[in-house]
């Protein structure tokens, strides 16, 4: 029953997370082009729509960080793709649209990816919680620091080759992220939490890979690429350190391990699509034309 909860609440988390976001990108839009920085924080603040989306971000967290406490990692990360379906929808109701077609495979595609993953895949807890072995957080955390500075500073180098880069260290550091919330939770109570190692660390990475996410998508002329590779290095990482860290299990056949492989090709093929449309209807929103509502 536990892990049937913690599959609810992360899907949960994910429909509240990317929901909140997409309220706030329309709060955004809704200002007109501010002189500064500042000027537009001060807008954005003002405007509730912008709240309302925070405080749905914010519940969207709670019931994910909820679900990493119930659920192994290698079960609830990867159902956070999913926030890219609900993103997609929440963005079309709000702009008073219909998915295309294309969208709507796209994201039966993903999600039926993601539902034959985690059923090959069968993550589960360990009976008796290990102590968490460092030695492949930091050996993680070093890769994508490593990464990282390439992409950054990988003169010479084409933006599409140092976007690649910097999206991987993004995900190895979003998947770390995972982890380490995750070993945190399993204090005794929310002050044990706080103020352990693991959580200081895992804020720590959430802001690196938030970084590195940013400078991504600027230098990605096509950021479905881009999200393509975040959402599926994220995933990767949070499973394998799930079980080389926190003692979590998967099915390792050799016809499970092919199964698992070719459902995350179809999992990042119905996420580049997702993305690749719903940037072109939202330059056709910019431009002030609407797309054909089924495409």
């Amino acid at each position: 029953m536990t892990p049937a909860i913690a599959l609810l609440t992360a899907l949960l988390g994910a429909m509240g997370i990317s929901t909140g976001t997409v309220l706030q990108q329309r709060a955004g839009q809704e200002i007109d082009e501010p002189g500064s920085t500042r000027q537009l924080l001060a807008r954005v603040l003002r405007r509730r729509r912008w709240w309302a989306g925070q405080g749905v971000i914010a519940l969207g967290f709670c019931s994910y960080f909820y679900a990493l406490h119930l659920g192994p990692v290698a079960l609830v990360q990867p159902v956070l793709v999913t926030g890219l379906v609900f993103g997609t929808i929440a963005s079309a109701l709000l702009a008073g649209r219909r998915l295309d077609r294309r969208l709507l495979l796209a994201s039966v595609v993903c999600v039926c990816g993601l539902a034959a993953f985690l059923s090959i895949a069968r993550p589960q807890a360990p009976a008796v919680t290990p102590v968490p072995a460092v030695g492949p957080l930091l050996v993680v955390a070093l890769a994508a620091v490593v990464v990282g500075v390439l992409g950054l500073r990988g003169s010479g180098w084409s933006e599409p080759l140092r976007a690649a880069l910097l999206a991987l260290a993004t995900g190895g550091f979003y998947g770390l992220t995972a982890t380490l919330f995750a070993t945190a939770l399993a204090g005794p109570d929310p002050i044990a939490v706080v103020v352990s190692w693991p959580f200081a660390a895992a804020c720590v990475s959430s802001l690196c890979g938030w970084t590195f996410s940013q400078r991504a998508l600027h230098l990605g002329r096509l950021n479905a690429p881009v999200n393509a590779v975040i959402g599926t290095t994220d995933p990767a990482v949070a499973v394998l350190l799930g079980v080389l860290v926190l003692g979590e299990s998967i099915s390792s056949t050799p016809a499970a391990v092919v199964g698992q492989v070719l459902a995350a090709a179809v999992v990042v093929a119905g996420t580049v699509v997702i993305t690749r449309q719903s940037a072109a209807m939202l330059r056709d929103d910019r431009a002030g034309s609407l797309a054909p509502a089924w495409g």
